[in-house]
């Protein structure tokens, strides 16, 4: 059989998608939308004050699913070079 030419290694990739970081970034945009909506419709006098609390709760909770996908993220991006078995 002839001898072929060596092969390339193929290079290994450097991206790898994180489901957390779009998580992560669509929760804090997501909570900074709702308090400014909320923040203009209140100031026309367009929002009643207990619907006010309520989106500012629901925001709060966005912020803090957040930075829980923040924090998965960050773990996510650390296991990448351990493999398994490490």
């Amino acid at each position: 059989m002839a001898d072929l030419p060596d092969q390339p290694l193929p290079r290994p990739s450097y991206y790898v998608n994180n489901p957390w970081r779009t998580r992560a970034t669509g929760c804090f945009a997501g909570a900074s939308m709702m308090l400014t909506i909320t923040a203009i419709f209140y100031a026309l006098g367009r929002l009643p004050l207990p619907l006010v609390g309520i989106s500012v709760l629901l925001a709060m909770g966005a912020f803090g699913f957040g930075l829980y996908a923040r924090r998965r993220a960050a773990r996510f991006d650390a296991d990448l070079g351990n493999g398994p078995g490490h």
